[in-house]
């Protein structure tokens, strides 16, 4: 167990706790995981899948998958401001140019009407860019925001189409999840919105469930876990979750208290107060 005794104590500790979590996640009647970007939710009962609630259109996904193409742009207008030069740069920007034509040709088919015509503009405004960066004389630092400057009210309109649908798919997921449950495992049911490793303020199926699940269920029942990004991940942070409320509740008398840092308090004296939000605590 290695030669530091203090190191081979807490490893022991540790696989003890490891045991009752994986147990405990098979316990629990009813959980649901979603994962941002998807607007799909999963149910899970005793740590299982049993049902998925999909998004409500197909586009959601062709949408957001588009706006993939933006992050393209600028990350291949950042290299280039950072004097990014030669034959290779040239391939991608070839490369990138001929991904966003594909995405030009697919958006009128993939996209509601109301929206194809500034998805379009904002995709034709990156792959002018893409092409103009094939040439290296035509090549500079600004070049992304300049160009993007032009069609941001088109990106906005396209978002905001995208966002209210998808807070939609998710609110009316949550619903019939609820409508599909005893009153008693909806009541307990935890929540978790899985996102990257940095996490993202201003979530929108967090939105969505804390719309079903009311606020009192942030930081109760409605918890946002970053850097997850399989159901396996999810179920494994669950059965965490559940094993840490346990443990809050019968060492401290709090069962949230193990979801807040072990030497919270001294935080807190130091920082004049929380740091976090803490909607939903008594």
């Amino acid at each position: 167990m290695g030669d530091d005794p203090h190191a081979a104590l807490n490893q022991a500790f540790r696989a003890l706790y490891a045991t009752n979590r994986a147990e405990l996640v098979r316990t629990v009647p009813l959980a649901a995981v979603t994962h941002i970007g998807t607007a799909e939710i999963a149910r899970i009962e005793f740590g299982r899948i049993t049902k998925t609630y999909p998004p409500a259109h197909a586009w959601i996904a062709h949408a957001k998958g588009l706006m993939h193409g933006l992050l393209a742009v600028q990350a291949v207008g950042s290299r280039i401001g950072r004097g990014a030069a030669g034959e290779g740069m040239r391939r991608d920007a070839m490369a990138l140019a001929m991904l966003l034509d594909r995405a030009a040709t697919l958006a009128p088919a993939s996209l509601p009407n109301d929206i194809v015509a500034p998805a379009s503009r904002v995709l034709a405004a990156g792959l002018a860019l893409a092409r103009r960066w094939t040439d290296a004389a035509d090549r500079g630092p600004g070049d992304v925001r300049r160009t993007f400057d032009a069609v941001r009210g088109d990106l906005a309109a396209v978002l905001d189409r995208v966002g209210e649908a998808v807070y939609a798919s998710v609110v009316s997921g949550f619903t019939a999840m609820r409508a599909e449950s005893r009153p008693e495992d909806w009541d307990s049911c935890i929540v978790l919105v899985c996102g990257p490793p940095f996490g993202r303020r201003d979530n929108i199926e967090f939105a969505a469930a804390t719309q079903v699940l009311g606020a009192a269920a942030v930081g109760t029942r409605l918890l946002y876990v970053e850097n997850v990004t399989t159901i396996p991940a999810a179920i494994d942070q669950l059965a965490a979750a559940i094993a840490d409320r346990d443990l809050g509740a019968d060492i401290f008398a709090d069962p949230v208290r193990l979801w807040r840092d072990l030497l919270g308090d001294v935080a807190r004296r130091h920082a004049g107060g929380g740091f976090f939000p803490e909607t939903g605590r008594p």
